[in-house]
């Protein structure tokens, strides 16, 4: 798709599409209710928040104007976090914050809590560069990647500081994790609001189960990592896919009706950093899969066969295979940001934050990896790619 700025973007009509939305001013104006998906239109769990089922991912955003173009299309719910660009994100999205913070249900993530002293210093820090006195939703990143993060007391301590305090409405955690024990325990323990994770097209039903049971217990669910660009491969064109005289949906879009076919799903947050990416995505609130949706994901889905690791749905078959304890998936999610997102720096700075014991030096010597894929992934190619880009 070509680039388009903004100004072309507004003189397409594209901003103007969905702009009724409910309004989030300061520390009070939500709408609590419970009604069900209308106009693309769904309540965030217990926040009570009419937001568009489709969000905006800002990971990889680096223009102001982007935010303020998804706004004005009608998109109303922000996701970044403190880590990301190392701040600069957030400080992006403060930019916009200045004249449209009552137009947006706002989430950040802070690093999982070392001390509350540290955790109170990034609180204050991501409020400073988003230049709002709250959040409205705070998530702790990474902290449901097993059943003992989640009940982890000083990531509770600080997230319910944080809400006493008034610096956020709502707390929740981040996850890649697919085990139904993480989501259990997290509806067991009655604290958090919100979850987040990875769910798309090639997730195990397990996780369709769990998602439901979070929701039917009051839990926001929030779900990212829909469009499986985490190739771990470099990047092939998949455009050709598209058979333009039958269908008429992209495989971006297919796959985010997908996801949202689950009426438990209460936002997508795909990653949006060009204007034609906001078009693309708008263009299907509200709608529901046809049946040429349904021939796009199987043609999708053998394009990817061999080149995308399924880690990040569910899939745990190279799981503890290492006889050095690599965990070979968390090394193909980094790689998976530099070939899938194209973005490089990311995949350093995600490297550098896995456990010395998962990373590409615990494996150096071996000349070809044991590990075997199940899905069909070259993983001593894999490796071979991650030490010249992450040695």
């Amino acid at each position: 798709m070509e680039s388009i700025s903004r100004r072309t973007f507004l003189q397409s009509g594209a901003a103007g599409t969905l702009l009724t939305v409910t309004g989030c001013s300061s520390h009070s104006g939500l709408t609590f209710d419970s009604q069900p998906p209308e106009n693309g239109y769904r309540t965030l769990g217990p926040t009570g928040f009419r937001v568009c089922e489709i969000g905006m991912g800002c990971m990889n955003m680096r223009d102001p104007e982007l935010v303020h173009a998804a706004i004005d299309s009608g998109m109303n719910y922000l996701d970044t976090a403190d880590t990301y660009m190392n701040g600069i994100n957030e400080e992006t999205i403060g930019q916009v914050m200045k004249t449209k913070r009552d137009r947006v249900f706002l989430t950040t993530k802070i690093e999982p809590v070392t001390s509350i002293e540290r955790s109170r210093t990034d609180v204050e820090n991501s409020l400073k560069r988003l230049q709002t006195d709250h959040v409205d939703l705070l998530l702790i990143h990474h902290g449901g990647e097993t059943p003992e993060q989640v009940m982890n007391e000083n990531n509770m301590k600080a997230l319910d500081e944080a809400r006493q305090k008034g610096q956020t409405r709502f707390v929740g955690f981040s996850a890649h994790a697919s085990d139904p024990e993480v989501y259990e325990t997290a509806i067991g323990c009655g604290f958090y609001d919100a979850v987040s994770l990875c769910y798309n097209y090639a997730s195990p039903q397990h996780l369709t189960t769990s998602i439901e049971r979070m929701r039917k217990a009051g839990i926001a669910v929030i779900a990212m990592k829909n469009l499986l660009n985490f190739n771990t491969m470099p990047r092939i064109p998949i455009d050709d896919i598209r058979n333009e005289k039958n269908d008429s949906v992209t495989h971006t879009q297919a796959l985010l009706q997908w996801v949202l076919a689950n009426p438990y799903v209460d936002v997508t947050i795909p990653g949006i950093t060009a204007f034609e990416h906001i078009t693309e995505n708008m263009a299907i609130v509200g709608t529901k899969m046809a049946a040429g949706s349904r021939r796009m994901l199987n043609r999708f889905d053998r394009s990817i066969k061999g080149t995308y690791c399924m880690g990040l749905s569910g899939c745990s078959g190279c799981r503890n295979q290492c006889p050095y304890g690599v965990q070979v998936h968390e090394i193909n999610r980094c790689l998976g940001y530099a070939y899938g997102y194209g973005d490089v720096r990311l995949a350093r700075e995600n490297y550098r934050r896995l456990p010395k014991t998962s990373t590409i030096h615990a494996c150096s010597n071996c000349t070809e990896c044991t590990v075997k894929c199940v899905n069909g992934l070259d993983l001593t190619q894999n490796m071979r790619r991650a030490r010249e880009l992450f040695s």
